[in-house]
């Protein structure tokens, strides 16, 4: 969403299609679009396609579904002299949209793990713990472990527990 929140400000001062793909070629601010730029500046200067038929080829090409739909919205808009600006506005807005949706997502992601891990983590140990000495203290069980050896084995629980929701919560981030 940033990168075409980007090109609808750079369209916007009007300058042909083909100088805002070489001006974003040049920033060091998109760094995976950065190939797909140079490439595309490539296609138009390098092999003379004209700016609606890189798009296309660079789209058909792309490894991302957005930039792939953008490349094509765009080649469209230029194909049929549409108001690429406005086109870049109203899909910067959806993307925006689409993004803050994502972000959400992962927030509740992370709230369902910071719930669980609160349960598992903290309140389950301290219940495990007050139950076995308890038990140990009435001698009404068969657990023959001092207290410290039984606060290191939950310890060492904790701690493996602790690596997996670590590992899990990694694993279940978006990604951009």
């Amino acid at each position: 969403p940033f990168l075409t929140i980007h090109l609808s400000a750079i369209a916007g001062s009007k300058i042909e299609p083909a100088q805002i793909f070489r001006i974003l070629a040049y920033s060091e601010e998109y760094v995976f679009t950065r190939k797909e730029m140079i490439s595309l500046i490539n296609k138009i200067n390098v092999y003379g396609f004209n700016i609606a038929s890189a798009l296309r080829d660079s789209a058909r090409k792309s490894p991302s579904a957005r930039l792939r739909d953008l490349f094509n919205g765009m080649a469209t808009t230029i194909t049929f002299g549409g108001d690429l600006e406005g086109f870049l506005n109203e899909r910067s807005k959806s993307l925006l949209f689409e993004y803050g949706l994502d972000r959400e997502r992962g927030n509740k992601v992370a709230e369902t793990f910071m719930d669980i891990y609160i349960s598992v983590v903290i309140a389950a140990p301290m219940i495990l713990m007050l139950l076995l000495i308890i038990i140990k203290a009435s001698g009404l069980g068969g657990i023959d472990l001092s207290i410290g050896l039984l606060t290191l084995i939950i310890l060492a629980v904790l701690a493996l527990i602790n690596i997996v929701f670590l590992i899990i919560l990694h694993l279940k981030q978006p990604k951009d």
